[in-house]
């Protein structure tokens, strides 16, 4: 028997009966009732029209369309928090380093976090006795990276003054 249009909306009818939890024989009922002929001749154009393995086949399609659309959602989000974390860091940066980031600390989870989503190395490996940092040295030249330090340092010298004079 060749497939015709009725076939067709009955096995999309009987599909979304399954989808829904209804089980096969039940499904068959309804879909029999919906289509206005009798269960035994939808049973014949389930086996008929191998219903139940196109079923798993666009089961299977479904659900890779699915992963597809989660998958784009988490690039965008992905990439909507590296451009936050991105753009803390160009303000850090242009207003010469503004009360936002107020320790080392701030700066390295913010830096962190936007290796971390470039699927960059974020954290110091220990090797034969050699700490190396990887990833992090890439965000800055050693010109802004000793300027960081220096700032750092005139923080902790303010404070400390601050503290020293109070008592």
């Amino acid at each position: 028997m060749k497939e015709k249009p009725k076939h067709i909306d009955a096995f999309q009818f009987w599909f979304g009966l399954t989808e829904k939890g209804y089980s096969t024989t039940d499904s068959v009922r309804t879909t029999a009732q919906h289509s206005g002929v009798l269960p035994r001749t939808i049973w014949k154009w389930y086996k008929e029209f191998g219903w139940e393995e196109r079923a798993d086949k666009k089961r299977l399609q479904i659900l890779a369309e699915v992963e597809k659309q989660e998958n784009r959602t988490l690039v965008e989000n992905r990439l909507n928090y590296l451009k936050i974390l991105h753009k803390i860091l160009d303000q850090f940066i242009k207003d010469g380093f503004p009360v936002k980031i107020e320790s080392m600390k701030d700066l390295d989870i913010i830096i962190k976090n936007c290796l971390v989503l470039q699927d960059a190395p974020s954290e110091v490996i220990k090797q034969d006795t050699v700490n190396l940092h990887i990833g992090a040295d890439s965000l800055f030249d050693d010109e802004l990276m000793k300027k960081i330090i220096e700032e750092e340092e005139e923080v902790q010298l303010k404070e400390s003054n601050k503290n020293g004079s109070e008592d």
